[in-house]
């Protein structure tokens, strides 16, 4: 007798129609939700690469403008300088 008036109350059916639109036709459905929420922990962890990356070219940067060895070797390996006298054999890897 409880579960047939149960059923028959209009503010289960409310409820019932609202979860319903709620769940899915609106824009935030769940699906969305666990979507936008993968999309931001991927955005999350690219961030944390980038902030990364960002700390060792900043590091290389400094070791680049203060240490002439550095440089040096840097200029050599990136642009293929030379000294005077001097004879470079480049190897290509394939």
């Amino acid at each position: 007798m409880i579960t047939v008036k149960f059923f028959n109350n209009k503010y289960f059916y409310t409820t019932v129609t609202l979860f319903l639109i709620l769940l899915i036709f609106e824009d935030t459905t769940l699906y969305r939700l666990y979507e936008m929420k993968k999309e931001l922990n991927e955005i999350t962890n690219q961030n944390k690469v980038k902030s990364i990356e960002i700390q060792q070219v900043k590091e290389k940067t400094l070791q680049l403008t203060t240490n002439k060895e550095a440089l040096e070797k840097f200029a050599r390996e990136h642009y293929l300088m030379k000294k005077k006298d001097e004879v470079i054999y480049v190897f290509d890897d394939l």
